[in-house]
């Protein structure tokens, strides 16, 4: 799914979704991608930001280098696939409750005070979300409280090198579908959705200082803090963690696997937290006998 933080992990989880977008480097160093080994085609994996600034750019020109070297770009979702009206009405569907029931009515009166309470402190109204589940109301808020720091899906890497590939005819798969992946949130009970998004509002306004922590992390390629960041707390909403980690990892693995059998060169770019920790996309890879290497600048030298 298309962030970066602790969402904090929670917000992270979930959001962490141009020909200057590699315009140069800041520094040398490790870089959030890897290569698997021991393959006759080049696969490399990307973990990226799917909220960003524009002062965020230029980004290290190694992953730039990645980019150029793949003859396809593989990503969560087909972006160049995706219309965006389409997107939303299937989001919007999904996300409606139904049945003459309300928000209210999906996480109890004292956990739906305490949301709008949490709600009001970020300038958020929560009645504009009664008609809607509780997942898609934490995903909602927890836009809006990105675009309030400055955040924007249109800088994202996703976004950004769908662009990219666009200019160049660079073609582009996609592991999932859209109503694949707002299904793992779906298919939640409603407890965990209200957990759900009590936390995910608790977090919201905390989350300005680790976000850049978390971005910094990212850019150097720092995988312990990486995941720290993104995966402490998760775990102890097992179902969630579940839901929007392992078993997408579980789904993606084979794909990557039938890759090595393809002709030419792939960049798989997927949310940072799906290639860090022990239940990590890399970790289920080297399970099954294909290693990977962590790629720096000094790679592309």
């Amino acid at each position: 799914m298309v962030v970066v933080m602790r969402a904090n992990t929670r917000i992270c989880a979930l959001l962490f979704t141009a020909a200057l977008l590699f315009a140069g480097s800041i520094a040398a160093g490790p870089l959030p991608l890897w290569q698997l080994e021991g393959t006759d085609n080049r696969i490399m994996l990307m973990g990226s930001v799917h909220f960003l600034r524009s002062g965020d750019y230029p980004l290290p020109a190694g992953l730039e280098a990645a980019y150029q070297a793949a003859d396809t770009l593989v990503m969560e979702i087909d972006m160049d696939d995706l219309d965006p009206a389409e997107a939303q009405s299937l989001m919007t569907s999904m996300g409606l409750i139904g049945d003459g029931k309300s928000l209210r009515d999906a996480v109890g009166a004292a956990s739906y005070a305490e949301a709008s309470e949490l709600a009001a402190e970020l300038g958020v109204h929560l009645m504009l979300f009664d008609q809607f589940k509780p997942w898609f109301a934490a995903l909602s808020i927890t836009q809006l409280r990105m675009m309030q720091l400055g955040f924007d899906p249109a800088w994202g890497i996703e976004t950004q090198l769908a662009a990219h590939a666009a200019e160049d005819g660079k073609p582009i798969d996609g592991l999932e579908t859209l109503a694949e992946q707002l299904g793992f949130m779906d298919r939640l009970n409603n407890d965990v959705q209200r957990k759900f998004l009590l936390q995910s509002l608790e977090d919201a306004s905390e989350v300005e200082d680790e976000v850049q922590t978390t971005i910094t992390a990212w850019r150097d390629g720092d995988t312990d803090t990486l995941n720290q960041l993104l995966l402490d707390g998760l775990e102890e909403t097992p179902q969630l963690f579940e839901a929007l980690l392992k078993q997408r990892n579980r789904n993606w693995v084979p794909q990557i696997i039938e890759l090595t059998q393809q002709p030419g060169d792939y960049l798989i770019v997927v949310g940072a937290m799906h290639l860090v920790g022990e239940d990590s996309v890399l970790r289920m890879l080297e399970e099954r006998g294909i290693n990977s290497r962590q790629l720096s600048d000094e790679d592309w030298r």
